[in-house]
C-alpha cells in the first residue's frame, strides 16, 4: 500500500514539472511514447500539451488513438467532446484518426472511433456513416456497405453516391440482378449519369455475348442430326440481338455522349458486328465432332 501511494505521489510530482518544459519538448516525449505504444505515457503528454495549445487537431487526433488502443471509449468520448468544444470539426479529426490508424496498422481503430461517436452523439449519425462508408468500401466489406448504405438511404433516397456504393457492394457481394436494379434506379433519377450507362452497357453487354454463344455451342452440337433447324437458331440469336444488345448499345451509347473513350468505341463498333449467323463447320471438322459425339 505504502508502495501504490509512493508512486502515486511520484506522478503527481511530475504533472508540474511537465508543465515546465517547452512545448516542443513535450511533444518530442509524448511522440516518443506514442512510436513505443507506451499508449498511457503518451496520454498524460496529450493532456499537457492540450492545456497550452487546445486547438490543435493532430493532438486530439493522437490522444483518441491511443485511448482506443487501451480500449478507453471514456477517454476516446471526452476528447472529441473537448475537440467540439474548441470549435474543431469533426471532419478533421476523422480523417486525421484515420491517416494515424493506417499509419500505425491498426485500420480497425478507426472503426471502432466511428461507430462510438455514432452510437454516442446520434446527431451526428449521418456524418459518422459517410465515413463509415468509405471504410467499408475501402475494405471491401460488402456485406456492412449495404447496411450503412441503406441507413444512409433512408434519410435521402436519391442520393445517387449511396446508390452506387449500394450496386457496387451487391455486385460484390455476387447479386448482379439486384446491382442492376439500383444501376436503373440512378438513371431514373439522373438518366445521364455516365457511371450507371457504363455499368448497364457493360452488363448486358456480356450477358448478351454469353447468350450468343451458347445458342451457337448448341447449333454445333446439333450439326449432323438432322433435321437441323437452323432458322430456329438464327431467330433465338436475333430476340438476344434485339433485347441484350440492343440494350447495351443504347446504354453505352448515352454513355460515350457524356463521356467518350476509346473502351466505349470500341464496345460500340464489336456490338454492331454482330449478327444472326450461325457458325459454319469445315468438312473435316464436322464428320469429326460427329464421330466424337457418336463415341
Amino acid at each position: 500500500m505504502r508502495r501504490v501511494i509512493g508512486l502515486f505521489l511520484f506522478c503527481a510530482t511530475l504533472l508540474p514539472m511537465w508543465g515546465e518544459l517547452p512545448y516542443r519538448t513535450v511533444l518530442r516525449k509524448a511522440d516518443d511514447h506514442f512510436v513505443n505504444a507506451e499508449w498511457r505515457d503518451a496520454l498524460a503528454m496529450y493532456d499537457t500539451l492540450l492545456e497550452r495549445r487546445p486547438g490543435r487537431v493532430k493532438t486530439y487526433v493522437d490522444a483518441v488513438v491511443a485511448s482506443a488502443m487501451i480500449n478507453d471509449s471514456a477517454a476516446i468520448m471526452q476528447y472529441v467532446v473537448r475537440s467540439e468544444m474548441q470549435g474543431l470539426s469533426l471532419d478533421s479529426l476523422f480523417t486525421g484518426i484515420d491517416v494515424c490508424s493506417r499509419a500505425i496498422g491498426q485500420t480497425g481503430v478507426y472503426e471502432q472511433v466511428l461507430l462510438l461517436v455514432k452510437s454516442e452523439q446520434p446527431w451526428f449519425t449521418r456524418v459518422a456513416n459517410n465515413y463509415l462508408l468509405g471504410y467499408y468500401e475501402f475494405r471491401h466489406d460488402a456485406a456492412h456497405t449495404l447496411a450503412i448504405a441503406d441507413e444512409l438511404l433512408e434519410v435521402m433516397p436519391r442520393q445517387v453516391n449511396y446508390l452506387k456504393s449500394k450496386a457496387n457492394a451487391l455486385l460484390l457481394a455476387g447479386d448482379s440482378e439486384a446491382a442492376v436494379e439500383v444501376q436503373k434506379s440512378i438513371l431514373q433519377i439522373d438518366s445521364l449519369d455516365f457511371d450507371a450507362n457504363l455499368f448497364l452497357g457493360s452488363y448486358y453487354a456480356v450477358k448478351g455475348q454469353e447468350r450468343l454463344d451458347s445458342i451457337d455451342t448448341r447449333y454445333l452440337e446439333e450439326v449432323g442430326q438432322p433435321p437441323v433447324q437452323a432458322s430456329y437458331y438464327r431467330e433465338a440469336k436475333r430476340e438476344v440481338l434485339a433485347a441484350d444488345i440492343a440494350a447495351a448499345r443504347r446504354y453505352f451509347t448515352t454513355a460515350a455522349q457524356t463521356r467518350s473513350n476509346r473502351y466505349l468505341n470500341d464496345q460500340l463498333a464489336r456490338l454492331d458486328g454482330l449478327t444472326d449467323e450461325l457458325p459454319q463447320l469445315s468438312g473435316i471438322v464436322k464428320p469429326l465432332l460427329w464421330r466424337l459425339k457418336q463415341e
